[in-house]
């Protein structure tokens, strides 16, 4: 492994980057973005009064928040990736199109054989309009204005599309005529539907469900039409591109400035949409009001996803905080097999051929779920790689990608 590392540095080979030349404040999000994705990945099957507490505040401070660190990483990775190709002198858009065909094909495995919430397929397709964009010379300034041109344009699109599903799906003429009972009544049949695929529906039945569903949709265009995700890459090439991460002194007032006038406005946009979703369900609303305030919901959650983002990496020029958050570059450096066993483990739990645990899964009980299942992985994540270099899931990904065995054992 040694040889290998100083080989790749000389740039005589191109290997997967050491372990000790990895951005530390990368592994520290992906962690933390982890955990939130579990926590927002478990069903919420409604409880008491302290249930729909915590339910809001999930829905608040973190639905839709973590899969935006997510998504945005994925976007620096990539551009960091790109550059690293190109410094060994290879062919960038060739080791990324190979690095997003292992990733579909692994998204496909996991979408079929374990859990239909898979974002791996997804990302590996609005990866490749990442490829292209990545080889155009577009200047920072005009990266920056696709992608937030593309964001309203997406919104605005999103909301016209459920509108037009939700109108067809009620047997309604327009969308004056969605009320907050017809939601309801549709929101307990969805539910009902998810409870019989954990409980009644068996393991073989799920996968031919599933395998249907993923053909259905791959061979729609709504498979390839851009999506919020590749906003989310933009918005991480851009970050990569300007170097936040390799040097934070330089983009401290930057980042300051994303914290102090981010939080707050990302805040005030995802409350109007939980109160306007609440009045609509309450008959004291429109279908077309809550549509407004959803919108910008939808553009809320990705402004306080990047304000963690900016939060995190100020938080880690101090030593007493990189002690605090380090526990979580474990998990993050093994992002991928960790987010694959987290979708093996609740299905495990949850469904009927295994623990069968659906139906007590709430607000409170989904939240000590996630705790302990988390620092579980954080446990595990550090045991693993104290004996080898990558996780398994990592290990197979840049093995195909590569197309050489990588060295397994640190």
């Amino acid at each position: 492994m040694v040889e290998n590392s100083q080989n790749a540095s000389r740039g005589d080979t191109f290997y997967p980057i050491a372990p000790d030349q990895r951005i530390d404040s990368l592994d520290i999000l992906r962690g933390f973005a982890l955990f939130g994705v579990l926590w927002m990945n478990l069903p919420e099957r409604g409880g008491g009064a302290i249930d729909l507490i915590f339910d809001q505040m999930g829905r608040l401070f973190a639905q839709g928040k973590f899969v935006t660190i997510f998504g945005f990483l994925f976007g620096v990775g990539f551009s960091l990736q790109w550059m690293r190709a190109t410094r060994h002198g290879r062919k960038p858009a060739v080791h990324a199109l190979r690095r997003l065909v292992v990733l579909f094909l692994i998204g496909v495995l996991h979408y079929v054989f374990v859990w239909d919430g898979d974002i791996l397929t997804t990302y590996a397709l609005m990866g490749v309009y990442l490829l292209v964009i990545q080889s155009l010379p577009l200047s920072q300034r005009t990266l920056l204005a696709v992608a937030l041109c593309l964001l309203a344009v997406l919104t605005v699109q999103g909301e016209v599309a459920l509108t037009q599903r939700i109108t067809r799906e009620l047997g309604v003429t327009t969308h004056w005529d969605i009320t907050g009972t017809a939601l309801r009544e549709r929101r307990e049949r969805r539910a009902e539907a998810e409870l019989q695929s954990y409980t009644i529906t068996s393991y073989r039945q799920n996968v031919e469900r599933r395998g249907e569903e993923l053909s259905d949709w791959l061979g729609s265009l709504d498979a390839y039409r851009p999506s919020d995700v590749l906003v989310l890459f933009l918005l991480g090439l851009w970050a990569a591109r300007a170097g936040i991460f390799q040097d934070v002194d330089r983009h401290r007032r930057q980042l300051r400035r994303i914290l102090w006038w981010g939080f707050p406005l990302g805040v005030m946009l995802c409350v109007g949409g939980i109160v306007s979703s609440r009045l609509l369900y309450s008959g004291h609303n429109t279908w077309l009001v809550d549509s407004v305030f959803r919108g910008a919901e939808e553009i809320g959650s990705p402004v306080l996803g990047i304000t963690y983002v900016a939060t995190i990496v100020l938080l880690l020029r101090h030593d007493g905080w990189v002690r605090r958050l380090r526990p979580l570059s474990y998990v993050g450096r093994m992002a991928l097999t960790n987010y694959l066993m987290q979708s093996l483990a609740f299905t495990l739990v949850a469904s009927s051929y295994g623990l069968g645990i659906y139906t007590k899964l709430a607000g409170v009980t989904i939240l000590l779920y996630t705790l302990t299942f988390f620092a579980t992985q954080i446990l595990v994540s550090r045991w693993w790689l104290a004996r080898f270099r990558f996780g398994p899931a990592e290990w197979a990904w840049r093995s195909l990608t590569y197309g050489a065995l990588m060295p397994w054992r640190t």
